[in-house]
């Protein structure tokens, strides 16, 4: 029995060890494409390339909303929800803007059904995840991963993928009107 009780517990150090392992290796090359001060700007957040939070109450608030929550939301959502960025300003230089990843905060300003004519315009599915430059842009996953933040009529692709977009949000770049 003792034995037993052991070589679990081996057994589970060796598979969290792998896991991380494994989370590392495949996400190394991701990361690389952020800019030291994008990840500055997310380290001082809270987060790290392990983190992984639990996302439930983010499931059951989008699903409550007629969200139909994609494998890439729900992976969005456990590295990086609930974080708060500050970062610099998009338009105004040497001020500082807020973006978070709280999608429970953001479907509170906007109607699921304005975000239906988002997807009509790119042809996927969206997730509200959170919302940009001090609460006026409302963040959205696609479900190929791209991310796009939307006002009113107005809407633009972010980045290709995650990355992609947490660089443009914190380094102030300019991203492609979508008509």
């Amino acid at each position: 029995m003792y034995i037993m009780h052991k070589m679990r517990k081996f057994l589970m150090i060796i598979k969290t060890y792998f896991n991380k392992l494994y989370l590392t290796i495949t996400n190394e090359e991701d990361y690389m494409e952020l800019s030291q001060s994008t990840k500055k700007i997310l380290e001082n957040a809270g987060w790290n390339s392990l983190r992984h939070i639990d996302i439930q109450p983010y499931q059951e608030a989008l699903s409550l909303d007629g969200y139909e929550i994609s494998d890439k939301a729900k992976t969005f959502l456990a590295e990086f929800g609930g974080l708060e960025l500050v970062h610099p300003a998009y338009r105004v230089s040497n001020e500082i803007d807020h973006t978070h990843f709280d999608p429970l905060r953001a479907i509170s300003g906007i109607c699921h059904e304005r975000v239906e004519t988002y997807e009509e315009r790119i042809g996927e599915k969206l997730v509200v995840i959170g919302e940009g430059y001090n609460e006026q842009l409302v963040l959205l996953i696609s479900e190929s991963g791209r991310i796009f933040g939307a006002y009113d009529d107005f809407l633009t692709c972010l980045g290709n993928n995650t990355f992609e977009a947490l660089d443009a949000i914190c380094q102030r770049k300019e991203t492609p009107k979508i008509s």
